[in-house]
């Protein structure tokens, strides 16, 4: 039997009915009656706020379950049936630890630690060869390819939408971003959680921007459809204000928390999917200068370095 350690915060109690929608080899996602998406994860893989962490390392790709497969969810235990003849796959849920669901942390002051994670964060883009990369958005190189222009020029529309409070061309740029990226979390979808939760990290140190914050995630909710049921879980919650523990790691670290470790936070993220870490990372950075900017009522970044000698620096700093 297996045995869950973790359960995140928007897990629902009780019991119903749920049907397997996808399985991959560190976690399979379950369909509720009410919609949207629960996941359960392997040990190794980051808390998420829809999520139920296993206690073991699981190759859940091996365990014979199957798209459609039926279950139930309750709180003392998950039991899904395995088609095929297996017998029916348990996890005892009675001693996981339900997570709380915390507010971001207060994010302030201008960053200027903050240059080598950029350039640890642009290091890893380049050899990784994604599309979206930090360098277009933050120190003016140009994007590698067609794909990476259209993220880019999306994402810098989207900063300039949110500085000016233009909640029409804030939904445009969103709309271009939601699914935009092959993959089953586009690279847009990844960008925008990222960008949410640097968001909600400055309304907590400096709440002047809450209300655009507002505007803004309301202009995104009717636009979930338009992307893969996976990615459109996490926008949920991001919008919400909760995210996936590396996601907030990273966050906990650029705000000083006493243990967080910039350079950790970025690796782990790294870790995550093919470029769905990279591309939360870029978010979250990017979005740190915008809604800054938002909170001043100014239209400059602050601690951008954008000067030549600046992206001589971290260009050695990446090395």
């Amino acid at each position: 039997m297996l045995r869950a350690a973790t359960l995140g915060p928007e897990v629902p109690s009780g019991e119903f009915a749920v049907r397997v929608h996808s399985v991959f080899r560190a976690a399979v996602n379950l369909r509720p009656p009410e919609g949207g998406l629960l996941s359960l994860l392997s040990a190794e893989v980051g808390d998420v706020p829809r999520g139920v962490r296993l206690t073991s390392a699981e190759d859940f790709a091996a365990l014979g379950l199957a798209t459609g497969d039926a279950g139930v969810f309750g709180a003392e235990a998950i039991v899904l049936e395995r088609s095929g003849g297996r017998g029916a796959l348990r996890i005892d849920c009675a001693s996981a630890r339900r997570l709380a669901g915390s507010a971001p942390p207060a994010l302030r002051g201008d960053g200027r630690r903050w240059r080598a994670g950029l350039a640890r964060l642009d290091a890893l883009q380049k050899r990784a060869a994604t599309d979206l990369r930090v360098a277009p958005l933050l120190l003016g190189e140009a994007p590698v390819g067609a794909m990476s222009e259209r993220l880019t020029h999306a994402a810098l529309d989207l900063g300039r939408s949110v500085r000016a409070g233009r909640r029409d061309a804030m939904c445009d740029a969103a709309a271009r971003l939601v699914g935009l990226g092959p993959g089953l979390t586009p690279a847009g979808d990844d960008f925008l959680c990222g960008f949410l939760a640097a968001a909600y990290s400055r309304c907590v140190a400096r709440p002047a921007p809450s209300r655009r914050l507002a505007s803004f995630a309301e202009a995104m909710r009717p636009l979930l459809g338009g992307t893969t049921d996976i990615s459109a879980a996490f926008l949920r919650s991001a919008l919400a204000g909760r995210f996936s523990r590396p996601l907030a790691a990273l966050a906990e670290a650029c705000a000083d928390a006493p243990d967080g470790d910039l350079d950790s936070a970025i690796l782990r993220l790294a870790e995550v999917g093919h470029s769905s870490g990279l591309d939360a990372a870029t978010g979250f950075f990017y979005g740190a200068a915008i809604w800054r900017g938002a909170a001043d009522g100014e239209p400059r970044a602050g601690w951008l370095p954008q000067a030549a000698a600046d992206r001589s620096a971290l260009a050695a700093a990446g090395r």
